[in-house]
């Protein structure tokens, strides 16, 4: 089973940050996860100012979704499909939605334990 990563840029509305919050942590995400195929959820938040060179626009927020496929043409038509019965809620931002795709390349790689440095 093939794995990749659908990733989400959205923002609230001014003045609706709380209300947003709570519809993607208590709705959304359990929303996407029922389209065939979607198996894991998490969301992020940029870091403050001054601790890193973030390229979020301010207020954007990140949900960073992991897709099982052997065929990701059917995926995210499936998704495609379901977005169009999906909320569309009042505190939601329309126009800073923006949707990426993405497949692996390579394979992954981790940082090798200390039992497994050369000389050990």
């Amino acid at each position: 089973m093939a794995e990749f990563r659908l990733a989400v840029r959205t923002r609230p509305l001014p003045g609706r940050e709380a209300e947003y919050h709570e519809w993607y942590d208590g709705f959304h995400l359990d929303e996407v996860l029922r389209v065939p195929g979607f198996v894991a959820a998490e969301r992020y938040a940029p870091l403050p100012d001054g601790v890193g060179a973030g390229s979020a626009e301010d207020g954007d927020y990140l949900a960073l979704f992991t897709i099982e496929s052997e065929d990701i043409a059917a995926t995210v038509a499936a998704f495609r499909a379901a977005q169009r019965t999906m909320a569309q809620p009042p505190c939601l931002d329309p126009d800073s939605v923006v949707l990426a795709w993405w497949r692996p390349l390579g394979t992954r790689r981790t940082r090798p334990s200390p039992a497994d440095a050369p000389g050990t």
